[in-house]
């Protein structure tokens, strides 16, 4: 969640302490309204997320031409929704808060979508709220709109999205198991590897990916548990990306290299390390491919007429039944 601009505002012209601590007592409210409705929503909390609306509020979404007022119009809403996409997720990115009075803010920015995403703007919609303060309640919701636009929103973390997941290699000489997710805020890719070699043992790095805004760029930062860090430039290509990452190990030694990502397919990523170098020795290349990690087998109930349903499993004569649905237990 951004600290709002005002923020920096009140600083530079010189406001007084009191209303600094005033604005970031305000800033930290609102934060928590976002990050209790996207908890609320991919928990599929309804009364948890219509908790946070007004008795009066309206909700539209431009997009699927759907409007609602009041609590229960909202609640159908959100129950539609969830019955047709039970796995969706959210996650949003808040750009900019505006008080437009000591008891009133509009809040815009963009909502992040992961699972099935049903409309035509894609993974990322534009969103504009309206929010008020209760005396009693604090900050709630009064009005909020799924925006449609002719262009598509930017997305700074789109072609990152493939990333996601659980990834793993088994070679020679190294294992790798890598896991990387979208961070509540929609604004990084957050995740960790973990790597065994027989000469360096096990390590595991923490990884966060996301938009510098000061280049426009998405950079990554890493952070070994030996004390070591890194960093980098990424880049996209037509296949994947080139990292150009350079970082200091936990005994204090310079390390630099150009990664290449590319993907092979949903499941499969080539990953190219060259011109790598140690404290300016140079090192050899390495390609590694690491394979998505497939799901956990889904387990079975085994009910109490499991083994009726086992000795039944076979004709007297010992012969496969010809209609394989004998074979499920019995209601």
């Amino acid at each position: 969640m951004k600290a709002l601009p005002s923020l920096l505002l009140t600083f530079l012209l010189g406001f007084s302490q009191a209303a600094l601590a005033a604005e970031e007592e305000s800033t930290a409210a609102l934060a928590d309204v976002a990050e209790r409705f996207v908890s609320a929503y991919n928990e599929k909390n309804l009364e948890a997320i219509l908790s946070l609306y007004t008795p009066e509020a309206e909700m539209i979404d431009e997009i699927d031409g759907l409007a609602a007022s009041g609590p229960e119009q909202i609640r159908e809403i959100f129950e539609s929704s969830f019955s047709k996409y039970p796995d969706r997720r959210i996650a949003l990115e808040v750009l900019s808060v505006r008080q437009i009075a000591d008891n009133v803010v509009i809040e815009e920015g963009i909502t992040r979508f992961s699972g099935e995403v049903p409309n035509e703007e894609g993974e990322a919609v534009a969103y504009a709220a309206v929010l008020v303060k209760s005396p009693e309640k604090g900050w709630l919701i009064a009005s909020s709109r799924e925006i449609a636009t002719d262009a598509p929103v930017v997305d700074p973390l789109e072609g990152l999205y493939p990333l996601e997941g659980d990834w793993i290699l088994h070679g020679d000489q190294m294992r790798m198991e890598l896991s990387l997710g979208l961070s509540p805020s929609g604004r990084f890719l957050v995740g960790s590897a973990f790597t065994s070699t027989p000469d360096a043992g096990e390590m595991e790095t923490e990884i966060r990916i996301g938009l510098d805004p000061s280049t426009g760029q998405i950079r990554w930062w890493t952070f070994d548990d030996a004390g070591g860090f890194g960093g980098g430039i990424w880049q996209p290509t037509d296949g994947g990306w080139i990292v150009r990452s350079n970082g200091v190990t936990a005994d204090g030694e310079n390390n630099t290299a150009i990664q290449r990502l590319t993907f092979e397919g949903d499941d499969t990523i080539v990953w190219d390390s060259t011109d790598r170098y140690l404290d300016g020795t140079p090192l050899p290349d390495i390609q590694l491919r690491l394979v998505r990690r497939p799901p956990a087998p889904a387990l079975s109930f085994v009910g109490p007429d499991a083994e009726e349903t086992e000795n039944d499993s076979t004709s007297p004569s010992g012969d496969a039944p010809q209609d394989s649905s004998s074979t499920a237990p019995k209601p």
